[in-house]
């Protein structure tokens, strides 16, 4: 939760200093720009789906290009945008700790200085990485600091294109009252679920309600002390959800996947190079299918320190090669069918990822039928053929979608995502912190380039119409007539 202004330890507050002197050497151009047409004092500039770590950045990078209605409505309560308090079980960021984009190339909003203000020089030496309440208290710091407009427990329930240019956003508060809003353009940072849903195979679908859950779902590990664990899945979250579980009193955590052996290999890392990340979205469209289904194939293993803690916990167990044919209950425990024979467990866990599919999305229901795939605009040779490629959104090079038919949905241009499917187009670590620096920076573009590309002709006849002397008038002619 940010801290009231007064309640800043000491360090802190010399930050906030710092934060408030940097943005000031930074002011040009400072004058706001975007117009307002009558009758049009409540439209936004922008209306900003998801309060995380790109939703708040991207505020705040509008903010700093002069852009001045913008909100950002989130779902969860204050404090608690993105997953690291809600559904993330990770023990620290799986990115190194010097990673940056928040602070939009601002040395004093950086996740350092933070961190620093608080345990000085030696403790940022000492930390190896990121924890997760470290991470959201930096971001809610960071949302405080710079007086970007938050509406938490504002679900956005369903986008509607109002002609062209315009959207009716309609939002659903915690108390269940419906609020209706306009918009210029929209931007949808709804991250990991944003472009999908989550997946949970078929065999879960028999089970009692108690005895089952998905690794982003709420788990009260609590009463599972005592318990046999069985998690399908060998993601890191797989992992996360192992340790915690034992971590919370279970006596068992069988992590069970259908893969013979643990991927080894992390491509991403590798990716974590200017080059890459600022100009993925500049390659050809064979080029960045290629990368995709390629990470796709092959898959990735936990991070070293998450499979590290897993495996060092008594009680966890690894199985590869035994995936789960079948799921049912006998007297009160589930029972899991596997090549291997029958696996008993008290609760069981989907760890098997989200998919993309927007037509899973009800809040896009009356747009994504307007807009292109990258099954739509790319074939890609027999080899190279993937059904889960050819659902994401095909982006442009701003993170703008695009329109199957370009007559029947000229807004197509006019709403941005950055979520999971959006990696396709802008790149596979596009959506996560690792990448905010390169990505954020392209959609705070794309949204004025929108913004100011709708203003054109009226700018043009200011500039038409206006003098901008630069000499006053009667300070020449005194000069010539002298």
């Amino acid at each position: 939760m940010p801290l009231p202004s007064g309640a800043l330890p000491s360090g802190l507050e010399a930050l906030r200093e710092r934060v408030r002197f940097d943005l000031d050497c930074l002011n040009y151009p400072a004058r706001p720009w975007v117009r307002t047409l009558p009758g049009e004092e409540d439209v936004l500039d922008c209306a900003i789906v998801g309060g995380g770590q790109y939703g708040q950045s991207l505020a705040f990078g509008l903010m700093r290009e002069r852009v001045q209605r913008v909100v950002v409505f989130d779902a969860n309560p204050p404090g608690l945008a993105g997953p690291w308090l809600t559904f993330a079980r990770m023990i620290m960021l799986r990115t190194p700790k010097d990673l940056t984009g928040p602070d939009m190339g601002i040395g004093s909003l950086s996740f350092r200085a933070w961190y620093e203000a608080q345990h000085g020089e030696q403790g940022w030496e000492q930390l190896f990485r990121i924890s997760r309440p470290d991470w959201q208290g930096y971001l809610n710091w960071h949302r405080e600091v710079t007086g970007i407009d938050v509406r938490p427990e504002c679900r956005v329930t369903r986008i509607t294109p109002l002609g062209a240019t315009r959207f009716e956003i309609e939002v659903r508060s915690g108390s269940g009252s419906i609020e209706r809003f306009r918009a210029k353009t929209v931007v949808l940072a709804t991250g990991a679920e944003g472009s999908g849903a989550r997946v949970k195979p078929a065999i879960f679908d028999g089970l009692s309600d108690s005895l089952h859950a998905h690794t982003n779902d709420p788990i009260d590990f609590s009463r599972l002390k005592g318990a046999r664990i069985g998690i399908l899945g060998a993601g890191a979250s797989s992992f996360d959800n192992a340790s915690a579980a034992l971590e919370a009193g279970a006596v068992s955590a069988d992590l069970c996947f259908r893969r013979p052996q643990l991927p080894l290999s992390n491509p991403r890392r590798w990716m974590e190079f200017a080059g890459y990340l600022a100009h993925y979205p500049e390659l050809p469209d064979a080029e960045r299918w290629h990368y995709m289904k390629r990470l796709y194939d092959i898959s990735q293993p936990p991070p070293e320190p998450t499979f590290r803690k897993a495996t060092s916990l008594p009680g966890f167990r690894l199985r590869p090669a035994t995936p789960w044919l079948s799921l049912r209950e006998r007297d009160g425990v589930v029972v899991a069918e596997t090549p291997q024979g029958e696996l008993e467990f008290d609760f069981v866990i989907a760890g098997t990822g989200i998919v993309v599919d927007l037509e899973k999305r009800p809040e896009l229901a009356a747009v994504t039928p307007h807009l292109a795939l990258w099954g739509d605009r790319f074939t890609p040779s027999g080899d190279q053929a993937d059904s889960r490629l050819a659902k994401f959104p095909y982006l442009d090079r701003f993170g703008a979608f695009t329109a199957r038919d370009p007559s029947t949905a000229p807004w197509a241009s006019r709403i941005f995502a950055i979520f999971r499917g959006a990696t396709l187009s802008l790149g596979p670590s596009a959506a996560s912190n690792s990448n905010i620096r390169y990505t954020a920076p392209r959609i705070v573009s794309g949204v004025t380039r929108q913004l100011f590309l709708e203003d054109a002709a009226a700018t043009r006849a200011e500039f038409d119409s206006q003098a901008h002397h630069e000499l006053a008038p009667d300070a020449v002619s005194a000069v010539v007539r002298g």
